[in-house]
This record gives C-alpha cells, sequence and structure tokens, in this order.
C-alpha cells in the first residue's frame, strides 16, 4: 500500500523581500497572485496591512507560496519540537522550505491516512468543510501536508469570481 498523490498541492519558499520576490515571481516570470496573507500577534489575517505571505498559481493543482521567515518564542519552540499531534496551532515551518504540500483526492485521503498510521507516523488532520489536510513530519523535521483542495480548481474559482489580485 502507498499514498496515492496526484501531484504538488504547495510548495512554499521562505524570501527575505517580499516585494522583490513578488516581482520576481509574478511581475517577471508571469505566476498570478491569487492570495495574500498578513501575520499578526501569531496568527495569519487577510486583513493586515504587511504582506507576510503571497500565493501564486503556478499550474495544475499547485501554487507557490512566498512567505516571510517567522520569529517563534520560546514556547511556541518547545511545542513545536513536540509531537504533531499534540500541537495546538500549525508550524508550517521546517528544514530549508517552509513545508510541502501533496494534492491527495478526496477518495484517497483515507487511504493516505492509514498508510501513516501503519507506518507509526504521528500526525495532525484538520477537517473544513469539504477538505482534509493531514499534517505529518518527515526524518529530516520537515512538515508535510496531504491536502484534498486542487489548486487548479481554486485558482479557476477565485478567477471566475474576480478574486485575483
Amino acid at each position: 500500500m502507498k499514498i496515492n498523490a496526484q501531484g504538488v498541492s504547495e510548495v512554499v519558499l521562505e524570501v527575505k523581500d517580499m516585494d522583490r520576490a513578488i516581482d520576481f515571481w509574478s511581475g517577471q516570470l508571469g505566476f498570478p497572485i491569487v492570495q495574500q496573507w498578513g501575520y499578526s500577534e501569531g496568527q495569519f489575517t487577510e486583513d493586515a496591512g504587511t504582506i507576510w505571505a503571497t500565493w501564486l498559481y503556478v499550474g495544475g493543482p499547485t501554487r507557490l507560496g512566498l512567505w516571510l521567515p517567522r520569529d517563534f518564542d520560546q514556547q511556541q519552540l518547545a511545542e513545536k519540537a513536540s509531537s504533531i499531534s499534540s500541537w495546538n496551532g500549525l508550524f508550517d515551518e521546517g528544514g530549508i522550505h517552509v513545508h510541502l504540500a501533496l494534492y491527495v483526492g478526496i477518495d484517497e485521503m483515507e487511504k493516505s491516512i492509514q498508510v501513516l498510521k501503519s507506518n507509526e507516523i504521528n500526525m495532525k488532520i484538520i477537517e473544513r468543510g469539504s477538505h482534509r489536510r493531514v499534517y505529518f513530519k518527515d526524518t529530516e523535521e520537515n512538515v508535510i501536508e496531504l491536502y484534498t483542495l486542487s489548486m487548479k480548481e481554486d485558482y479557476e474559482y477565485r478567477l471566475e469570481q474576480g478574486l485575483l489580485k
């Protein structure tokens, strides 16, 4: 048995200068911006004045995130180092990249969870509406996500609704 991923859902790169990164990825390379977040008081927000994260649609089921570094306090660092199933929030950062999310169809998610369980891989499952996310760490402490949201479908919806920036 194996996880039947259907491609990469998200790749996130940590950036030093958001404006410069947006200019390169969107301005120069032409990937459209689909969403931007701020970061305030330890939470992501779509209302913050300063852009902390930018999502670009890069094709197929995949989007690219450009994220500024986060500073964690000692309590957050201790929680981040603990078993992922005990986390109160999410710490998407890990390794050189922030995290990797693989697109898994809704009909394949339960099988994927069973693969993780059978290999005794600690995980956190989050359900929002009809979508599921499963988070776990690889052997190098990178946070990996299995996600049932197709970025292609999300991009097409945002395009139709006039939500692209």
